[in-house]
Order: C-alpha cells, then sequence, then structure tokens
C-alpha cells in the first residue's frame, strides 16, 4: 500500500471528509452534496496519495476499504456513514451488483472487483453476506468513533435527511439548491 505519513493540513485548507458508506446507501448524492459545498470529491479514488492533495473528500467503498489507514493519515477528518434500511438496500444491491460490467474499461472492472472482495469478500451478490457486511460495517464505523461524535455524521439520505443535518455536521451554510437526489 502506499505510504501513510500524517496529513499536514494547509491554514486554509478544508478538513478531510469521507464518506464511509457501502454501495447504494446514497454516496452518489453525498458527493453531489460535497460538491455543491465547495469540496474537490472523488468517488473510488485510486490512490490515497490523491487525498488530502488533489481532493478534500471522498466516498465509497474505497473509503472503506482504506478505514485504518485513512484516519491515520487524516487524524482530524470529518466521517459521514450513509445508512439505508435493510430491505431497501438488499434489493438495490441485488439489481446493481448482478448488472454488467462491460461498461467501464478492463482496468476499472478489475479495480472494481478488487474493491468489491476487499469490502464485501466476494465479487458477486449474496443476500446473507450483504446483510452481514452491512452489520459489520457499521458496527466497525460506531465502534472506531466513539467518543469522537463531533468527526462521524450517521446520515439516511434515503429517509430525507439533508442539507440541515449535513451542513450542521460541516460547520457550513445550507444552499439554496435542493438536496442531491441521483439513483
Amino acid at each position: 500500500m502506499t505510504n501513510i505519513s500524517t496529513y499536514s493540513p494547509q491554514p486554509n485548507r478544508k478538513k478531510m471528509v469521507f464518506g464511509c458508506g457501502l454501495s447504494r446507501t446514497g454516496n452518489k448524492s453525498l458527493g453531489r452534496a460535497l460538491k455543491i459545498l465547495g469540496y474537490n470529491q472523488i468517488k473510488y479514488p485510486e490512490s490515497i496519495d490523491e487525498l488530502g492533495t488533489v481532493y478534500d473528500a471522498a466516498v465509497d467503498i474505497t473509503v472503506i476499504a482504506w478505514l485504518d489507514e485513512l484516519d491515520t493519515k487524516f487524524p482530524d477528518a470529518k466521517w459521514i456513514l450513509t445508512v439505508r434500511e435493510m430491505e431497501q438496500w438488499l434489493k438495490s444491491c441485488e439489481s446493481w451488483f448482478n448488472r454488467s460490467l462491460d461498461n467501464y474499461s478492463p482496468e476499472k472492472q478489475l479495480y472494481m472487483l478488487e474493491i468489491r472482495r476487499q469490502v464485501y469478500g466476494t465479487e458477486k451478490f449474496s443476500r446473507e453476506i450483504w446483510q452481514d457486511i452491512y452489520r459489520h460495517n457499521f458496527d466497525r464505523v460506531v465502534t472506531k468513533f466513539s467518543g469522537e461524535e463531533d468527526r462521524l455524521l450517521i446520515f439516511n439520505i434515503c429517509q430525507g435527511e439533508s442539507w440541515s443535518k449535513l451542513c450542521k455536521f460541516l460547520g457550513k451554510t445550507i444552499p439554496d439548491t435542493p438536496f442531491p437526489s441521483i439513483v
């Protein structure tokens, strides 16, 4: 893996923000919201080295795969755990993960499959495995940031949580635009 020396933020640089929710929990909507709030956000970063230099926010399962390394490198980062009702989430995942990856380049396909294996333990959707992984990820993140509630926001976009909760957590003004809803 990459050298993960501790990040030293520049005086006017925003703190890093990471979306550590599993696939299909609102990551695209969160990513777009962070862009609206002025963050240079990336979905599926390919390297930890891009974070803190090129990008100041990242979302999706690469963040989960690198959770401990990112927390070490960015000890003052803000973390947003997107969640979703289990049955809705499982249905969405089944549809999403059973689709073809043929629209992606061979390199991108390999990268996506490797990250899936790291996070889910498999490339293919499995209802039982996904349920266990969902619970494990939730417990892991909540336990990791126990006692540091100012660093972790549990955020349910699918149930209507939006700008008010997100902006309060990030210390931002609520923008005059609807919260992104990306399926």
